[in-house]
């Protein structure tokens, strides 16, 4: 009754925070459809990610021209793409009637008008408890029409609602744009015209001069703005996450409930524990009762005993596991998780690190500067640093710390480049919070303007000459 009314007290999640959520996966599956190379690459995606934005069971692209019927399913069931399978003929009977409607079409078994032969759809329709059929055609900006159209599935009956619709319109639009392959170059008309400042960079002696200006090393990386000295929380115990009470960004206390372990398991074992004792103690209360005539009912009583020991051992053990299943914060401050959903049912194992308990007013800087620029500072050098949520601004800092172990970073480029981990304090506390990301740039030792620009091109070409052997 405790645990229920905890739930009962337990404050909703507001509905502004979901809002949020479903806007930055939509955001994402946008930016990742728009950014695949390719249409098959970004229909695959839509139909497999589509879910996280509304639920469904199936979700297909379909083509509206050529013979092709479907484009793209979510799972890549293979089986079902070719011509003759009842399923994509069931597509060609739906994109033939609906091929000119540009407004989604809900579609069941008692909208289907009767006079409409549709044979194969109406199996598909009868199947799995019932199937509803959500039929979005995918338009481009100014209502142009992208030659794609988005079929979701639902079973057992479940209906479409009119939320879920519009959520759906506000992403066909970037769907569309995927899918229609505008992936060609533009000239650039502007790039032809010599302007008379690339003129004037030509001349080598100009160059020579600019060069040979001095000024103080720059080092330009991405950089992260995380917790300085966080809390973190481990599990425990193994078992499975049944709540997360918390979410990302959310204000905690010191014994704030953080998540709980899904404990029927615990709970199970502790009635029997609980049994076992019980059972232990009335065969030593007969024990003792017959030891007064029976020798061997009074050789038997020690051992019973040790018996006793160990069920109740086994049951404190126990009490102490269900004791452990609700894991609260040991800190105050605000929870640094990356992915809750991912947390909620998974298994853990004891010692995982769960999520982080940082103060937001005590943070620090995190670059990864590119091996190849190792050397060019020290400590205590000066950090100028731009967040991206505000780029016009810069906040100082100091070069605190200097890894020495490589890691892989991608930073902003596609490409991953070997880099070390630097650290960095303020000089004052900025108006930053942990998460935040943007660029800053190590002013360093001593150098000229010319190996500021041209150092890492003659770096490739002393180890290409280096590879020759001249």
């Amino acid at each position: 009754m405790e645990a229920i009314r905890q739930l009962q007290q337990k404050p909703a999640v507001p509905r502004q925070s979901a809002a949020n959520t479903i806007l930055a996966r939509l955001i994402h599956l946008s930016v990742a459809a728009l950014g695949a190379d390719t249409p098959e690459n970004a229909g695959g995606l839509i139909v497999n990610q589509v879910h996280t934005l509304v639920k469904n069971d199936r979700a297909i692209l379909v083509p509206l021209k050529g013979s092709n019927r479907i484009f793209a399913i979510s799972g890549d069931l293979e089986v079902c793409k070719g011509e003759d399978h009842p399923y994509a003929q069931a597509v060609h009977e739906v994109r033939t009637h609906f091929r000119k409607e540009r407004n989604p079409q809900v579609i069941t078994q008692k909208s289907l008008p009767e006079k409409v032969s549709m044979p194969n759809v109406r199996k598909v329709l009868e199947s799995v408890g019932g199937t509803t059929i959500l039929w979005f055609p995918l338009l481009m900006a100014g209502n142009q029409e992208s030659g794609f159209a988005l079929w979701l599935e639902r079973w057992n009956n479940k209906t479409w609602g009119p939320e879920e619709i519009k959520l759906l319109s506000h992403g066909a639009m970037f769907f569309g744009h995927a899918l229609s392959d505008p992936r060609t170059k533009r000239e650039d008309a502007e790039s032809k015209k010599k302007k008379w400042w690339k003129k004037l960079l030509s001349f080598p002696v100009f160059i020579l001069l600019v060069s040979l200006i001095p000024m103080n090393a720059r080092i330009s990386s991405p950089v992260q703005v995380v917790p300085d000295h966080p809390y973190y929380l481990f599990a425990p115990l193994g078992g499975i996450v049944e709540e997360l009470a918390v979410q990302p960004g959310e204000r905690v206390k010191k014994g704030d409930l953080i998540f709980r372990y899904d404990t029927r398991i615990l709970e199970k074992q502790l009635e029997e524990a609980q049994r076992g004792v019980t059972v232990a103690l009335t065969e030593l209360v007969k024990l003792e009762g017959a030891a007064y005539g029976d020798q061997g009912a009074r050789a038997q009583i020690p051992v019973q005993k040790l018996k006793i020991e160990s069920v109740q051992a086994n049951l404190a053990f126990i009490q102490k596991q269900l004791a452990l299943s609700e894991v609260k914060s040991g800190a105050d401050g605000v929870v640094i998780l990356d992915d809750p959903d991912a947390l909620i049912g998974a298994s853990v194992g004891t010692g995982r690190m769960i999520l982080r308990i940082a103060d937001p007013t005590r943070t620090k800087l995190r670059l990864d500067v590119p091996v190849t620029d190792a050397g060019l500072f020290k400590k205590g050098d000066p950090v100028f640093a731009r967040m991206d949520a505000n780029p016009l601004k810069t906040f100082r800092a100091r070069v605190k710390h200097i890894g020495f172990d490589v890691v892989i970073s991608s930073g902003d480029k596609s490409t991953p480049v070997p880099s070390i981990r630097v650290e960095a304090e303020w000089e004052e506390k900025p108006p930053v919070l942990p998460g935040q990301r943007g660029r800053a740039s190590i002013h360093g030792k001593k150098t000229r303007l010319g190996l500021v620009w041209f150092r890492r091109a003659l770096t490739k070409w002393r180890n290409r000459f280096g590879t020759l052997g001249i």
